[in-house]
């Protein structure tokens, strides 16, 4: 998603924050040492009171506490909800609670009583039947439990996972802690009658302690981040990292990109002021005093009559290829390490967001030390990068040092080559497309960066065939508009012909099928026309994954397919990583089911963009919103090939229909959640 608005409003509140301490002084060293050695001690000592904790050591000297909170969402109460929270010292600990507080006092397992229990937890999860197992994330990353043949529970790296092992199951973090949950409540409450909040620890080498906490009267799991020494020099935020992006937002975004690229950014311009009003223009979502009719049996919407709409009114091509899913980031980054590492020629990034953390720095690394070979280009949007490097995960290895700045990092003794998109009007490139060779391309929702990679839920396609050779003329065309010469550069570029495939790659046997790509730029709103449009043509079903569905035309275009008799079904997810997102998604989920629309919500983040509308499937990087389908840079592909469009239904929506919370009832919301869903439709 573009986070810069977001964002933006962080930052105003990092200004006020510049002198907030963070875990890196000798005295906290020294006590995070002394933690990890009375945690094996069993003189910990936690209260809960709500949605807050307090948790004591028993050391020498002062007393040291920690104290986190965490906030409840209007689905908790309808099971076990996942929540994670960090730990934070206090500096002046109040005394402990006595028996008449309204804290009440927490069951501590030591090291040896949990990991008894993180035993028998494996024995549930991992089916009975040998070489069968299931796939888990961790917070220092994932794992396969697999059952060898003697029946016993045998735990490996993914990398390391056997080849014959038949993973039946996946689970995220939060489906991970609620079966746990499930798994301990009936054991734990009739060993312990009286007590209904009980905490494990999980030490790892390479990461601060983390904790988990149950409260089974609540029916509450919440992952408490240990102290994080990972931070800013100093003990402090900096500000020279608040001052470059500052820079970046009014000078380079602005006045560079205005002396470089003086028509694009003028014509952004004109572009954003013209889709304001066109949002002004837009109708409230329509009201009906009827229930909708029930589905209808008829077939889909005519597929060559669609195909050939497409043609006349968004003046796209459709090109050959081939097209591989690649859901969660376990499928995606392996593979594409491995065919970055066997590149010969080139190797083309296009990004938004180029994070700064771990799993970045590990893929930056990877392309410094290949670029002594084949040629290495990373094109990422400026600002959203520079933002993300501002919210570091709480998952990061303990002593990770993070690069001040991603280009710098990977310029630095190496042969890469980085340009930027510099953000007029808070316009953003949005786009992710890797390019491999010229043979292989990577289209979809995910960025370089931790969450994409362990965290989220999202997809991303390799594309073979020459769809590939049309996409690196994007990339070509965008990467000339990046440099000093700006408008001037595309220009040349945009006149150069199409690229031929590379002939050592050409494969005139294979059978291609028919991709288009769509795409959001300035004045050509492609992916906008072709969604709305679709829905509107549908006489089967849609599907629609997204995290972002704020955009009120695609919400009233699904409620008007349903009331025609068309099976509507939302996948949208538990909660968002902006401001905001949580109540205007409620809001419009609410409308939905009110409307017979069909809403499920994925346990965690899904960043997934998929859509399908009876045989004809569009995916990519736009999301269902206002910044997307009218501002962004974005590009999405689609087809209307039965076996892909068959694959997608499968391997996807299926599968995370399985695995989500289908609404029966409105989720609470109050009048606040109205006034943020109003605001969020401009985003």
């Amino acid at each position: 998603m573009n986070q810069q608005p977001y964002r933006l409003f962080r930052l105003l509140a990092c200004f006020c924050l510049l002198a907030s301490p963070v875990w890196a002084d000798d005295e906290d060293e020294e006590t995070d040492r002394a933690l990890r050695r009375t945690l094996t001690t069993g003189t910990t000592r936690a209260f809960v009171k709500g949605s807050r904790l307090r948790m004591y050591w028993e050391m020498e000297g002062p007393a040291v506490m920690f104290n986190a909170r965490w906030k409840r969402g209007p689905l908790d109460d309808r099971d076990y909800s996942y929540h994670t929270a960090e730990l934070e010292r206090e500096k002046t600990p109040p005394r402990i609670p006595g028996s008449s507080s309204p804290w009440h006092e927490v069951t501590v397992f030591d090291l040896t009583s949990w990991r008894g229990y993180s035993q028998r937890v494996r024995e549930q999860l991992v089916p009975k039947e040998p070489g069968q197992g299931v796939y888990i994330q961790l917070m220092d990353g994932e794992r396969v439990l697999l059952r060898d043949s003697k029946g016993r529970v045998q735990s490996h790296p993914l990398r390391d996972k056997p080849v014959e092992a038949n993973i039946l199951r996946r689970y995220n973090a939060h489906e991970l802690a609620v079966q746990i949950a499930r798994f301990v409540e009936s054991d734990l409450t009739s060993r312990y009658p009286e007590q209904t909040c009980f905490l494990g620890v999980y030490l790892s080498a390479s990461f601060a302690p983390r904790f988990i906490l149950f409260d089974f009267s609540r029916r509450a799991c919440v992952v408490l981040h240990g102290p994080l020494e990972m931070g800013r020099e100093g003990g402090t935020i900096p500000f020279s990292s608040e001052l470059t992006i500052l820079t970046t937002l009014l000078m380079e975004s602005h006045v560079f990109a205005l002396l470089k690229n003086p028509v694009s950014t003028v014509g952004r311009l004109l572009n954003t002021v013209a889709q304001s009003f066109a949002r002004l223009a837009t109708p409230r979502l329509p009201s009906f005093d009827t229930s909708a009719p029930a589905l209808t049996e008829t077939g889909g919407m005519d597929l060559v009559e669609w195909e050939t709409y497409l043609d006349k009114v968004t003046g796209t091509k459709r090109d050959l290829g081939s097209i591989s899913l690649l859901i969660d980031g376990e499928n995606f980054f392996p593979l594409f390490r491995r065919r970055m590492e066997e590149a010969e020629e080139s190797v083309y990034l296009r990004v938004c967001i180029f994070d700064n953390d771990d799993v970045a720095v590990g893929i930056a690394d990877l392309l410094k030390r290949i670029s002594g070979e084949v040629k290495v280009r990373v094109l990422a949007d400026r600002l959203s990068t520079q933002t993300a490097a501002r919210a570091l995960p709480t998952t990061l290895p303990e002593g990770f040092t993070p690069p001040k700045s991603m280009p710098k990092y990977m310029r630095r003794d190496s042969r890469v080559k980085v340009r930027a998109f510099l953000n007029p009007w808070l316009s953003s490139d949005h786009v992710k497309v890797f390019l491999i060779d010229r043979r292989f391309a990577y289209l979809g929702g995910m960025n370089i960066g931790r969450e994409y990679r362990y965290e989220w839920h999202d997809m991303m396609v390799e594309l073979e065939g020459p769809i590939v050779s049309a996409l690196e003329r994007d990339f070509r065309r965008a990467w000339a508009h990046a440099s000093v010469l700006g408008d001037l550069a595309y220009a040349g570029s945009a006149a150069s012909g199409p690229l031929r495939p590379e002939p050592r790659w050409r494969d005139v046997g294979r059978n291609y099928i028919e991709l288009r790509r769509l795409y959001t730029q300035t004045g050509a709103l492609q992916i906008r026309k072709a969604v709305l449009e679709g829905i509107r043509r549908a006489r089967h079903f849609v599907f629609l994954e997204n995290p972002y569905l704020y955009e009120n035309a695609v919400a009233a275009a699904l409620v008007e397919a349903r009331r025609r008799g068309v099976d509507v079904r939302v996948v949208l997810p538990l909660g968002t990583d902006n401001p905001g997102g949580n109540s205007s998604n409620f809001v419009t989920a609410n409308y939905l089911i009110e409307n017979d629309v069909r809403v499920y919500i994925y346990p965690g983040m899904t960043h997934v963009k998929a859509l399908i509308i009876d045989g004809w499937a569009c995916l990519g990087s736009a999301n269902f919103n206002h910044l997307s389908l009218r501002l962004n840079q974005e590009v999405n592909v689609a087809t209307s090939d039965a076996a892909t469009v068959e694959k997608l239904r499968c391997e996807l929506f299926e599968v995370d229909f399985d695995k989500s919370h289908e609404l029966r009832e409105p989720i609470p919301v109050g009048w606040t959640d109205h006034v943020v869903e109003e605001l969020m439709n401009w985003f």
